[in-house]
């Protein structure tokens, strides 16, 4: 029989302004600043396509899993752009950096799209949306980008992996009973950087809208998207031709949770392997490790080792990014 604690899991999880909060979480977000804001989009200056899948707790059935695909371009770059992922200097040291300062600053109009697919014990969410950022230049290497996001958000309860222990059960009922809510959603973020370091600030949920799943003549759903809050921000330090660290640090809010943070750092080889560690506050130590192919492809893979009270129960968490760059 299947435990009513996935139905609990699953509350527990979805950020709704009804119930304990949590969001889902990327060890390997440095790798993909616009998947959390969307004044990233088109920071780069070139086209970039990623895919992550996130394997939450393994060993607790039915535990948070979360995949995402995201991809962003600028729309307007110069005739003369020659900044590409083919690009291949015989310089070892930051070969991208340095083809980005010859650039001549200009105003950038970039576009994104995003599709997130979670499961949270017996709840899913499937989320897909645009985005257009507007970057303004500051200076020959530094540029503000504010950007905004809107799509549109499904949540639902999948009653075939949840059954109670008493029949009858008016919770479980109301739920089963419900239908999967479509809802509009909106995000919008800004978004400081330079070829040395970045610095943003994004807010999710912006609408708040009202979630209703549940029917019942006693039971109330009164669940709504709550707002979350990210700030990041990281330096990247050139220690000679071959080697660059890179510290970052993010903070997480939202309404009724602790506040969140993260601080970690990543060491990159020649452009070409990197490795890292991440402290998540009061929840997890990961490691991180990938390679990276002329700037065309890269491949990453995070385990998460649980400090948690919930470490007695599972093996931690794991965590594969891929990305591609292309023109």
């Amino acid at each position: 029989m299947k435990r009513i604690i996935l139905i609990l899991l699953g509350i527990c999880l979805i950020p709704l302004s009804s119930s304990a909060q949590t969001y889902e979480q990327f060890t390997m977000w440095n790798m993909n600043h616009y998947l959390l804001n969307p004044g990233a989009a088109g920071s780069l200056d070139y086209f970039e396509a990623s895919l992550g899948v996130r394997r939450q707790w393994a060993g607790i059935k039915d535990a948070p899993s979360s995949m995402y695909a995201t991809g962003h371009t600028v729309l307007n770059r110069p005739k003369t752009h020659q900044l590409s992922a083919l690009r291949i200097s015989s310089s070892m040291k930051t070969r991208f950096y340095n083809v980005r300062k010859n650039l001549k600053p200009y105003l950038k109009h970039a576009v994104g799209g995003q599709v997130n697919n979670s499961t949270f014990g017996a709840f899913k969410k499937t989320e897909g949306n645009l985005t257009y950022a507007l970057h303004l230049p500051l200076n020959k290497d530094l540029y503000l980008s504010l950007g905004a996001t809107a799509g549109f958000l499904n949540f639902g309860f999948d009653q075939g992996k949840a059954d109670v222990l008493n029949s009858g059960d008016q919770v479980y009922e109301a739920y089963a009973a419900g239908e999967n809510a479509n809802v509009f959603n909106a995000n919008a973020g800004a978004y400081l950087y330079s070829v040395d370091f970045f610095v943003g600030y994004s807010a999710h949920n912006l609408l708040q809208n009202e979630l209703d799943i549940a029917k019942g003549q006693d039971i109330q759903s009164e669940a709504n998207l709550v707002m979350r809050h990210y700030i990041m921000g990281g330096y990247n330090w050139h220690i000679n031709n071959y080697w660059v660290f890179t510290p970052n640090v993010m903070i997480k809010a939202m309404e009724s949770n602790p506040l969140g943070y993260e601080i970690g750092g990543t060491v990159k080889y020649s452009d070409a392997i990197f490795a890292g560690l991440n402290y998540r506050g009061e929840d997890a130590i990961s490691i991180l490790a990938g390679v990276e192919i002329y700037r065309i492809f890269k491949l990453g893979y995070a385990f998460d080792y649980t400090t948690s009270e919930i470490s007695a129960n599972t093996s931690g968490s794991h965590e594969i990014f891929i990305g591609f760059t292309l023109f």
